[in-house]
């Protein structure tokens, strides 16, 4: 099923600020029980630039990610794009899981969004300021589409744009490495149901995406 959105503006350009990891990962032939990698896993965070209706920019971040300070996120922002921190406008969250959502803190003068189901998760929340974020459906701001892509989480949403004529999907834990991306599988889903779900979801990506952000991984460029 071709689920690949219609999407009305563009974008400006996009930056992947971290590459995410998993603490412990079973296609390396690792356990939960002993994670390698200690604890928190940490997830990608891109930054999406764009013009808004009154021709002014915006810049998103899609899910800011554990760091052990501001400041060291501050630098990956700044390191990436060369900007600084106060340039960053509106921030999406694209599940309720804390990796994904961590840094929300470090921009307290950003717009605070997530797809309305996931809004209203964070909302009760007692690790982020719930009272602030604000739900959002469809495309959202010019050139990037909050995408349902239900089976990690049933209320996971991606992000879809385009650039330079392809079709791209910041996917999150959709898709959380290139390892769960060829196999069609997802992690910390306990029902049996949902993971079907997963690999569906998986699956329509393949067909509608040229490039997929995973959540925990490099870039994974799709030869269709």
């Amino acid at each position: 099923m071709y689920i690949f959105p219609e999407i009305k503006g563009s974008i400006t350009d996009y930056d992947v600020l971290v590459t995410g990891h998993l603490k412990w990962n079973r296609y390396f032939g690792e356990t939960p029980q002993s994670p390698p990698r200690g604890d928190p896993s940490t997830c990608s965070s891109v930054l999406i630039r764009g013009k808004q209706a009154d021709g002014s920019e915006y810049v998103l971040i899609v899910d800011p990610t554990v760091r052990w300070t501001p400041e060291a996120y501050y630098f990956d922002i700044n390191r990436r794009t060369g900007l600084k921190p106060d340039r960053v406008t509106h921030l999406f969250c694209t599940h309720h899981h804390a990796d994904h959502y961590e840094a929300f803190k470090y921009f307290p003068n950003a717009i605070w969004l997530a797809a309305e189901p996931v809004a209203g998760l964070l909302r009760e929340n007692k690790f982020v300021d719930g009272s602030k974020i604000v739900p959002v459906t469809g495309e959202f701001l010019p050139g990037v589409y909050a995408l349902p892509l239900p089976g990690h989480t049933d209320t996971l949403h991606g992000i879809a744009f385009s650039a330079e004529g392809k079709n791209l999907l910041v996917a999150a834990d959709a898709v959380m490495t290139k390892y769960h991306y060829q196999n069609n599988t997802t992690e910390f889903q306990p029902d049996p149901e949902m993971n079907a779900v997963a690999a569906r979801t998986i699956e329509n990506i393949k067909e509608s995406f040229d490039m997929v952000i995973p959540g925990h991984d490099q870039l994974i460029v799709n030869w269709r």
